[in-house]
């Protein structure tokens, strides 16, 4: 593709990512989470070799596979005016091209599609940190459901925490996605679970992170941990106005931390791994910036 060409398409689809009404609060972040889900063949490994399981009808011999139902949250995230999905590693591998992406439509209705239907190029793969729990999946779209699907959906790249440093402890963070796969059916409301920062960034061999006093629930793996925008009253020299203070994503869950007494933390991975792998892709995929569009 030439470069005129990639800077047409860019401002295409960054017409329909950009929100310009976004703060920040949690109700704007809500908007760009996703619901992940796929269902992968179950194997058993057999001398270092991963057979399939199959099972046999016993009433007509007929075999089908056997398969595990794998859900996870995702963030949809806009640089360069092309859209970005987030998730955690451990999500993202069990995700094909054709797994099912459920995001909040009119009236907090559901909208179910394939990922391949939002993208229109089966050849697009996921970005893998080689590391940390975390990966992005480009969605530089044109499709008519893609941009039913993107349609300012996301939320910009610098509302995602680019540094190593950490939000007070003092303050309320919210983790947001789907437990257990409640708020993705019915009305579309991706749930919001309060906690405070529990350490300061920590590191094994997996990279760094940090932890939160509360643990997560199973679905919740992949949602954004939020620090949302802020309304107050500020005195101006024309009166009173509200002034509004932008989100932030502070990182994303990954696990949750047990032992033998019950206690139990979530690990959260930070947001500047997305961050990274973001401009990775960009690099890769020699997608360059793009003029937003101009309006009237």
């Amino acid at each position: 593709m030439s470069v005129t060409k990639t800077i047409r398409f860019l401002i295409f689809v960054g017409f329909f990512c950009t929100s310009a009404c976004w703060g920040g609060t949690i109700d704007d972040f809500s908007k760009s989470v996703v619901f992940l889900a796929d269902n992968k063949p179950v194997t058993e490994d057999i001398n270092g070799i991963p057979y399939e399981v199959w099972l046999k009808n016993p009433t007509n011999g007929m075999f089908i596979i056997k398969k595990n139902r794998i859900t996870g949250t995702g963030l949809i995230v806009v640089s360069s005016n092309v859209c970005y999905l987030v998730t955690v590693k451990h999500v993202a591998v069990n995700m094909s091209s054709e797994c099912e992406v459920i995001m909040g439509g009119e009236n907090e209705e559901p909208w179910h599609f394939q990922l391949s239907s939002i993208t229109g190029q089966p050849s697009i793969t996921w970005f893998h940190h080689p590391v940390a729990d975390i990966s992005v999946y480009p969605l530089p779209s044109i499709t008519t459901e893609g941009i039913k699907a993107l349609n300012q959906r996301a939320i910009p790249l610098g509302a995602l925490a680019s540094e190593t440093n950490l939000p007070s402890r003092d303050v309320y963070v919210t983790a947001l996605g789907f437990p257990l796969g409640l708020g993705a059916e019915g009305q579309f409301i991706p749930l919001s679970r309060e906690s405070k920062v529990a350490s300061g960034m920590l590191h094994d061999d997996n990279g760094l992170f940090f932890l939160l006093q509360d643990p997560s629930v199973s679905g919740y793996s992949g949602g954004p941990l939020i620090q949302s925008g802020d309304s107050r009253v500020v005195i101006t020299s024309t009166g009173p106005a509200v002034a509004t203070g932008g989100g932030r994503c502070w990182g994303f869950v990954s696990a949750t931390y047990g032992d033998e007494t019950g206690g139990k933390m979530s690990r959260i991975i930070p947001a500047f791994y997305a961050v990274n792998l973001i401009h990775e892709a960009q690099m890769t995929l020699h997608i360059v910036q793009a003029p937003m569009p101009q309006t009237k």
